[in-house]
């Protein structure tokens, strides 16, 4: 055991150079890891705003494909009650429904719009963070060693 202690007093400064050199390593690695996981984060967070987009997308066609089906109704009751369907009230009744189906359309469309650029935002900002940390990461390991470095000419013994 005095074998072991004396051994260690004798290269405390080499223990410490390996130690601060592991550490380096594992912050590196630590960081990296942290820097993938954002990244596919940031992907996701891309793909939920093109589904979204998407599904907003779904919504305005599902407006038009409805408001074809009002403006077929109006214009089949009209003329079955023998009353000219593109004159008077049925017409009014199409344009209502028309606009207002334009209204919702426009709405959905704004909607998939906002969806892809928030996904997008949050996808930049993930990039971004990722970066940092891996960044941040590397500046951490080199702070380390050079702390090592400079605690090793201290400590070493002739």
């Amino acid at each position: 055991m005095a074998e072991v202690a004396a051994y260690a007093v004798t290269h405390a400064a080499t223990i410490a150079a390996v130690a601060a050199a592991t550490t380096a390593a594992a912050t590196i690695s630590s960081a990296n890891a942290q820097s993938q996981q954002m990244r596919i984060q940031a992907q996701q967070a891309e793909l939920q705003g093109r589904q979204g987009a998407l599904q907003y997308s779904n919504q305005a066609y599902q407006v038009l494909e409805r408001q074809q089906l009002l403006a077929s109704a109006v214009r089949a009751r009209a003329a079955s009650g023998g009353v000219d369907p593109f004159t008077g009230s049925p017409m009014t009744i199409q344009q209502v429904d028309a606009m207002k189906a334009g209204e919702e359309y426009g709405m959905a469309m704004d909607n998939a719009q906002s969806a892809i650029y928030g996904g997008l935002a949050q996808s930049q900002s993930l990039q971004s963070a990722a970066s940092t940390t891996r960044r941040t990461g590397y500046l951490s390991a080199i702070g380390s060693v050079a702390t090592a470095g400079a605690s090793y000419g201290a400590t070493k013994t002739p």
